[in-house]
C-alpha cells in the first residue's frame, strides 16, 4: 500500500462530493453548514454597537473585544470540523446588507476570530484582507489585472491553493446574476486515486523539485514538492501561476535561472487538476456566507461569471488564518510561502502598520505579476525572506 494511503481510509477529509450531499438533511442545512440563527445574529449586532463604542481599531478585533458567547459553541465546532473534519464550513445567517462596509468588515474580522486568531498578510505592505470583485468603476481592461478580479473563470486548470495560508477565509458580500461558484476538492482523495492510478504523477508531485517563484527582478525561486505527507496528514500546496518563471518575468528578454515545468511536471498538474474536477463539490454559497477553507488540504477554483447591470455585482472579501492551537505543524518544505503570510516564528510582522482597506480601491493599479494568488508577494527587488535559488 503506497504511503499515506492507510491514513485516509477513514478520515473525514478523504471526502467524495456524494459524501458531502448524502450528509444534508432534507429539512435543513447541509452538517458543514453553521446556520446563527435569529438570536446569533442578534447577539452579533449588539457586540458590533459594544465594539463600535470602545472605538477600536479593525486590528483589535478580538473575541474579547467581540464576544459572541451564544455562537461560540458553534464556531468552535466549525473549527474543529476545518481542522479535523470536512476541512470547509459555511457560517449562514448574518445579513450583510443590515450593516454598511466598515460593520461588515469587522463583523468579517470578529467571526474569523473564532476559526483562526491570527491573521496573515496579503502583500507586504501589511494588508490584511483582499476585495475578490470586479467594481463597476474600475477602467484598467480585465486583460491588466489579477484573475480574482476578473469574471474569468479560476477553475480548469487553476484550481490552486492561496500558498501558505493555513485557512482560507472568504465573506460573500454579494453575488454574480449567474456563476461565480465555488468549488473545493479534497486533496486526500485526490491522493488516494493518484496512489491507484497515477503512482508516476503522485511521485512527480512529491517530489521536492518544483520551481517556486519567489521574486521577479532579479529572478529567484524555490524547489519544493506540491504534496506532502506529514503526521498522519495530506497537505498541498500548489498555485499553477508561481510554478516555473512567470511570464512577465520570461518577457524582460533576459536570462533567468528560474527553470521551466519539464514534460512530466507538466502532465502530473494535468492529472491533478483533472481530479480535482472530478471530485469537486460545489458550495452553494448565499449572500452573507462566511466560508472556511482548510487550505492545506483542499484545493479550490472558481468558475466565471456574469455580474448584474445594476448593483455591485460579485463581491468576497478575503482573509488568510491561523489557528494557533488547532494548527498543523508546517513541513520545512513548505515553510517560505507560510513564512510570508504569517513570519519566520509564526506571529506575524509585528513592526508592520496592518491595513484593512474597507473597499475596493476606487483606481485600479495593474500589478506586474498577474497570475497566482500565493500568500507571499512575487515582486522585484530582492528575494522572499532571504531565500536564494
Amino acid at each position: 500500500m503506497a504511503e499515506g494511503l492507510s491514513i485516509m481510509d477513514s478520515h473525514p477529509m478523504s471526502w467524495t462530493p456524494d459524501d458531502l450531499v448524502n450528509t444534508q438533511d432534507s429539512a435543513g442545512p447541509a452538517q458543514h453548514v453553521t446556520q446563527v440563527g435569529d438570536r446569533g445574529a442578534a447577539e452579533v449586532r449588539n457586540a458590533l454597537k459594544k465594539f463600535r463604542e470602545l472605538g477600536l481599531s479593525p486590528d483589535a478585533v478580538t473575541q474579547e473585544s467581540f464576544p459572541l458567547p451564544t455562537i461560540q459553541a458553534q464556531l468552535t465546532r466549525a473549527c474543529i470540523d476545518i481542522h479535523q473534519g470536512r476541512g470547509f464550513s459555511i457560517v449562514r445567517g448574518i445579513d450583510p446588507r443590515e450593516y454598511n462596509a466598515e460593520d461588515n468588515m469587522i463583523i468579517f474580522l470578529a467571526t474569523s476570530n473564532y476559526i483562526g486568531e491570527q491573521r496573515g498578510i496579503q502583500d507586504k505592505k501589511g494588508t490584511m484582507l483582499t476585495h475578490v470583485t470586479e467594481s463597476k468603476i474600475w477602467t484598467t481592461p480585465p486583460e491588466m489585472r489579477h484573475g480574482i478580479h476578473t469574471t474569468t473563470s479560476l477553475a480548469s486548470s487553476a484550481w490552486h491553493c492561496d500558498m501558505g495560508a493555513d485557512i482560507l477565509a472568504l465573506h460573500s458580500r454579494s453575488l454574480a446574476e449567474t456563476g461565480g461558484n465555488t468549488f473545493v476538492a479534497s486533496s486526500w482523495t485526490i491522493y488516494k486515486e493518484l496512489a491507484a492510478s497515477y503512482p508516476e504523477a503522485l511521485e512527480t508531485l512529491r517530489h521536492p523539485s518544483w520551481p517556486i517563484q519567489v521574486s521577479g527582478n532579479p529572478p529567484r525561486y524555490i524547489v519544493a514538492p506540491l504534496l506532502h505527507v506529514s503526521e498522519d496528514k495530506i497537505l498541498i500546496s500548489v498555485d499553477p501561476g508561481r510554478l516555473g518563471l512567470h511570464p512577465a518575468t520570461a518577457k524582460t528578454g533576459s536570462e533567468s535561472c528560474v527553470p521551466a515545468l519539464s514534460p512530466l511536471q507538466l502532465n502530473s498538474l494535468e492529472i491533478l487538476s483533472a481530479l480535482a474536477s472530478k471530485h469537486q463539490y460545489c458550495l452553494d454559497l448565499k449572500q452573507g456566507d462566511m466560508v472556511f477553507i482548510n487550505n492545506l488540504s483542499l484545493l479550490h477554483a472558481r468558475d466565471s461569471y456574469v455580474d448584474p447591470s445594476d448593483g455591485p455585482g460579485r463581491h468576497f472579501v478575503r482573509l488568510w488564518l491561523r489557528n494557533s492551537k488547532l494548527a498543523w505543524t508546517i513541513p520545512q518544505s513548505m515553510r517560505v510561502p507560510w513564512e510570508a503570510a504569517f513570519g519566520p516564528d509564526g506571529n506575524g510582522f509585528p513592526e508592520l502598520e496592518k491595513q484593512y482597506p474597507v473597499k475596493p480601491t476606487p483606481v485600479y493599479k495593474p500589478p506586474k505579476y498577474t497570475a497566482g494568488s500565493a500568500a507571499f508577494v512575487l515582486d522585484d527587488g530582492g528575494d522572499v525572506n532571504n531565500v536564494s535559488s
